[in-house]
């Protein structure tokens, strides 16, 4: 009701003397809603600085995720190379057909059960980056999820 008047004596002040209505008019709620809008603008500021921090660090635990499957595959690849340069080196050398055979036999065997265990490995790497990728974005979610939660009615 207080609000009506109030509203009611300025415009009846609008059309007697529209330059003092214009200029008397009360600075409070403006200063209020604008110190509002600077703390969620400085609010806003410092979750995008931490959620750029979160996108750098899922970065580099990519990056050094990618490094040790890089590194792992090279001595993998180094070792299968070696092994098929001695394996080779075995048969050539061998006494009579059935002997490259089993040598043959031998080295195949051993380099399914080697591969085996090098896609575990690999399996195992590509895991642990994928969790420590995505750990610091899924925290970025969540808080993003609590700022949405606080501002719902």
């Amino acid at each position: 009701m207080a609000q009506a008047s109030a509203k009611a004596t300025q415009e009846k002040a609008f059309e007697n003397n529209p330059f003092e209505a214009l200029t008397n008019f009360d600075v409070e709620p403006f200063k209020v809603g604008y110190e509002k809008a600077a703390e969620n603008f400085s609010q806003f500021a410092e979750f995008q600085k931490e959620t750029f921090d979160a996108i750098m660090k899922s970065s580099n635990a990519c990056v050094k995720g990618m490094d040790k499957l890089s590194a792992e595959n090279a001595a993998f690849l180094k070792s299968f190379f070696d092994d098929g340069v001695a394996a080779a080196k075995g048969a050539s050398s061998s006494k009579s057909v059935q002997d490259a055979v089993e040598a043959n036999s031998t080295f195949l065997r051993s380099q399914v059960e080697k591969n085996l265990s090098q896609a575990n490995k690999v399996n195992e790497i590509v895991s642990e980056a994928a969790k420590d990728t995505t750990a610091p974005l899924t925290e970025r979610y969540s808080a993003l999820v609590e700022k949405i939660q606080a501002f719902r009615p």
